[in-house]
């Protein structure tokens, strides 16, 4: 990863997906939504830096170019991934097939990062940081609503669940019900 250009979304994103139920919140709403992870961390970056609510229009743009990312260089590497993963391969030393998929997987990182970096290109407008922490958590979480909007998606318990999971890691200084307030998540009890 060090031979990665450093960039302040690429080093959030890092930082949020190793937080404690990111990764699979993520990868819950990439296998039940076809959400992009790199789109869903996006939208959390923004509204976490105190940037404005992406508007509809601005983020079809946006997922437009990450889109055509995802279906041409992303996806592949991936299905490549996972059929070394979890295909038995007769007659093939089992070394070669994991060192095979380490590569793609690095491939597939690379390709990621690439994507992380043409969402900020494409659209960063200035932080602000001294945003009231209130406002912030609004913003990621209709950013985040933007992009179900964009997917024709009505969001269910379950991705409010994931993207709480999100907001929680995004936010650790607000606490659990001002976090489920915000997604809109049942208190349970």
């Amino acid at each position: 990863m060090s031979d990665f250009l450093p960039h302040p979304f690429w080093n959030f994103s890092l930082e949020l997906y190793s937080a404690e139920g990111v990764a699979e919140a993520c990868l819950d709403l990439q296998d039940r939504r076809r959400c992009d992870v790199n789109v869903l961390l996006f939208c959390c970056w923004m509204g976490v830096s105190g940037r404005p609510t992406l508007t509809a229009e601005r983020l079809r743009v946006i997922l437009a170019v990450s889109d055509r990312w995802q279906a041409e260089v992303v996806r592949p590497l991936r299905a490549v991934r996972r059929v070394l993963k979890e295909r038995s391969w007769d007659a093939t030393l089992p070394e070669a097939v994991d060192a095979t998929r380490r590569r793609v997987a690095d491939a597939e990182l690379a390709a990621e990062h690439a994507e992380q970096l043409t969402l900020a290109a494409l659209h960063m407008p200035p932080a602000d940081r001294d945003r009231a922490v209130d406002k912030r958590l609004r913003a990621a979480v209709g950013n985040l609503g933007v992009y179900a909007l964009c997917l024709d998606i009505v969001p269910d318990d379950k991705d409010r669940k994931a993207v709480a999971a999100l907001m929680a890691a995004a936010f650790p200084e607000l606490r659990a019900g001002e976090i489920a307030q915000a997604v809109g998540v049942q208190p349970a009890g």
